[in-house]
C-alpha cells in the first residue's frame, strides 16, 4: 500500500475462517476501517473496535437498519432500492445514515451501472437531512490482469465525476481488493481480505491432528466407504481424526497428502471424522501428530496446496473449516495456529 492510504480489515465469514473477534482484536491498532457482510457480523466485533465498520452487502431489513443506524454502523448503497429502504428508516431516527455508494465497474454483482441511477440517488441523498455520505467503492474481479483493472478504474472514475460534480466534500474512495493492493489504483483505501491470512510464502497457518488407529492390509484389501481403496500391496494406513465433517474436501482422497513426521503421506480416503493416509513407507505410531496445512521437518503445504487437490480456492478451503475445529492463536513471532 502506498503511503497515506487507509487499510481496511475485510472480516466477512467470520474473518475468512480466522476467527473474526480474535481478528479484529489483534488488528485493532493497524487497521484505519473494518468490512463484514451482514448486521450479524457487524455487531459481532462492535463491541471489540472503535473503528468505522463498513457493512459491504446491502441491508433490507427494517429493523436491523434501525439498529445499525443507531449503532454508527457504515451501509452500502448498490441501488436505488436500498437507498430508499435506508430513507424511509432514518426519517423517524435522531441518527443519519453513514453510506457508501456502491459502483459496478464490470463486475457485475453489486452497484450503480446507470448514470442515470446514479444520479437520482446523488439527488436523492442532497434533498435528504438524513443521509450522510462518507465513501464510494467498487471491486476490482481481476486486478492482476492489467487490461481490465484498467478498464475498471476508468469506469470508477468516469463515476467519481458525477459525485464530484454534487457534492463538496471528497467521500472516500476505495476500489482495491487483497490482489488489488500490489497491482493496481487503491485510491484513498484498499479492503484487504485473504491476504492477510496468506501462507504462500511464510507459514502463518498450520492445520494438524493425530493418528487415532492404524490398520495393516494385504493384498486385495480394501478400505473407505465404497471400497475407495484397494491394496495393491501391503499396506499400512493411518487413521487421523479429521474428516469433512471439519470441512476437508472429499474429492482430495487419492490427490492430496498430508506430512506424518515430516514425509507426504497420500489421503486415500476421506470420512466424515477421519482421513485414511498411507504411511507403509513412513514410520509412525499412535497419536503422532499429521500436518494437513502446514510445515513438518523441511517439507511444508500451503492452503493453495490444498486448494488444488481440491479443484477450488484457498478461501473456500479455509472458511470451510468447522465450528469443531479448535482454533488457537498465538503471537505473531511464532505460528498462527488452526
Amino acid at each position: 500500500m502506498k503511503e497515506g492510504q487507509k487499510f481496511c480489515a475485510v472480516l466477512k465469514a467470520n474473518a475468512y475462517g480466522f476467527g473474526a473477534k480474535e481478528v479484529c482484536k489483534t488488528l485493532d491498532a493497524v487497521a484505519d476501517y473494518f468490512a463484514v457482510s451482514s448486521a450479524e457480523e457487524f455487531f459481532e466485533i462492535e463491541k471489540i473496535t472503535n473503528k468505522p465498520i463498513i457493512i459491504l452487502d446491502p441491508v433490507y431489513n427494517t429493523s436491523s437498519l434501525k439498529k445499525l443506524i443507531k449503532h454508527g454502523a457504515e451501509l452500502s448503497v448498490p441501488n436505488l432500492e436500498s437507498l430508499e429502504k435506508i430513507l424511509a428508516v432514518c426519517e423517524n431516527l435522531k441518527d443519519n445514515a453513514k453510506i457508501h455508494i456502491a459502483l459496478n465497474t464490470g463486475m457485475n454483482r453489486f452497484g450503480f451501472k446507470d448514470k442515470k441511477e446514479i444520479l437520482k440517488a446523488i439527488n436523492l441523498i442532497k434533498k435528504s437531512q438524513k443521509i450522510s455520505l462518507l465513501g464510494v467503492f467498487s471491486h476490482y474481479y481481476q486486478a492482476n490482469n492489467q487490461k481490465f483493472a484498467n478498464l475498471q478504474k476508468i469506469k470508477f472514475e468516469e463515476f467519481l465525476k458525477l459525485i464530484k460534480e454534487n457534492f463538496s466534500h471528497k467521500p472516500l474512495l476505495h476500489l482495491c481488493n487483497s490482489d488489488g493492493v500490489l497491482s493496481a489504483n487503491c485510491f484513498d483505501m484498499a479492503r484487504v481480505g485473504m491476504a492477510l491470512y496468506s501462507d504462500n510464502v511464510n507459514q502463518t497457518v498450520t492445520l494438524w491432528s493425530r493418528i487415532v488407529d492404524i490398520q495393516n492390509l494385504e493384498v486385495g484389501e480394501v478400505a473407505g466407504y465404497n471400497a475407495v481403496f484397494k491394496a495393491k500391496r501391503k499396506t499400512k494406513l493411518a487413521t487421523v481424526q479429521i474428516g469433512y465433517g471439519d470441512g476437508l474436501f472429499r474429492k482430495i482422497a487419492h490427490k492430496g497428502y498430508v506430512l506424518a513426521n515430516g514425509s507426504l503421506a497420500k489421503i486415500v480416503a476421506v470420512c466424515m471424522d477421519s482421513i485414511l493416509i498411507d504411511v507403509t513407507d513412513i514410520s509412525v505410531k499412535m497419536q503422532d501428530k499429521v500436518v494437513l496445512i502446514g510445515k513438518s521437518g523441511d517439507k511444508q503445504i500451503f492452503i493453495c496446496d490444498v486448494a488444488r487437490w481440491c479443484d477450488t480456492i484457498d478461501y473456500e478451503i479455509i472458511i470451510g473449516l468447522a465450528k469443531r475445529v479448535k482454533r488457537k492463536y498465538v503471537s505473531k513471532e511464532k505460528l498462527c495456529k488452526l
